[in-house]
């Protein structure tokens, strides 16, 4: 296997660009490692973005948190590390080198509590839009179009993700997530929702948005179910009635963190928990269960 560390954007893109499909980009490792070590890939040339310096940014744009598309994969002390998104949203002192606003503390609550510290330094907040970059210039796609199976996404051969933003919420939004994990030995979860709800000041429903993590190969929305509550009074039978269709409708997977008719039992229940909390006035936040 060929190993190879670029020194810039411009190395990276021309080593994809002569390799192609024979390449395996390498930023956290959190899944690629894992893979190798169980005989599940061989590539043929590993190329390691973890110090980019043009990759290596947390900034704001336009009231967007826009992330360096490297995470990083060593110690935080590592010299020239390239960005590791949930380092700098999940710190809370004055020493931080993002400022992360009221409106935004789902984000780093959920890089911080639901976590372990291995994962933190080299994983992706799940929100946003991902912008690619290629010799043939550049291109941004919504998350949920990026992803497109179990390990699978539309990037390109020669394409690299530089870039993540992630949209800033109405300052009158609340925000939640639960993680469910269901074996002790991991942290992997048996299912994960993030719930975001903004009311008006009569209690009824201005936006609502659900995403399932953790039991379909990407995230599972029902635009449909969480669209119909808009306008109308976001009471305690509706979020009940948006929680019956997220489980009635998930076609999940089973596996040894749970069944697929176990999962289908634990959405509903985790978005009805997920809505209440981001429908009360208790501040954002993130739990592990």
């Amino acid at each position: 296997m060929e190993f190879s560390r670029p020194e810039s954007l411009d190395e990276a893109l021309r080593l994809l660009a002569d390799g192609g499909e024979d390449c395996t980009v390498i930023a956290g490792g959190t899944a690629i490692m894992l893979m190798m070590r169980n005989g599940l890939l061989h590539p043929e040339h590993l190329i390691s973005i973890d110090r980019l310096p043009e990759l290596d940014f947390v900034d704001t744009v336009d009231g967007d948190v826009r992330l360096g598309g490297s995470p990083g994969s060593g110690r935080w002390s590592d010299p020239q590390p390239c960005t590791r998104p949930c380092r700098p949203l999940g710190r809370r002192s004055d020493s931080s080198p993002t400022t992360v606003s009221d409106s935004r503390r789902l984000s780093a609550a959920t890089c911080v509590r639901p976590t372990t510290p291995p994962t933190r330094r080299r994983s992706w907040s799940p929100w946003g839009a991902v912008f690619d970059s290629s010799p043939r210039g550049g291109a941004v796609a919504a998350l949920g179009e990026f992803l497109v199976d179990y390990y699978t996404t539309a990037k390109e051969p020669d394409e690299l993700v530089v870039e993540v933003a992630v949209p800033r919420p109405s300052p009158t939004a609340h925000t939640t997530y639960i993680k469910y994990v269901s074996r002790s030995s991991e942290d992997r979860p048996c299912v994960g929702v993030a719930a975001y709800v903004d009311l008006d000041e009569g209690g009824r429903c201005t936006d609502l948005r659900v995403a399932i993590a953790g039991a379909t190969s990407t995230p599972f929305v029902l635009s449909e179910v969480t669209d119909a509550c808009k306008g109308a009074t976001f009471d305690s039978a509706a979020r009940r009635e948006v929680a019956r269709g997220y489980e009635d409708e998930i076609r999940p997977i089973g596996d040894v963190r749970g069944s697929a008719q176990y999962r289908k039992h634990v959405t509903g229940e985790l978005v009805f928990r997920a809505l209440e909390a981001a429908s009360s006035a208790q501040p954002n936040g993130a739990m592990r269960l």
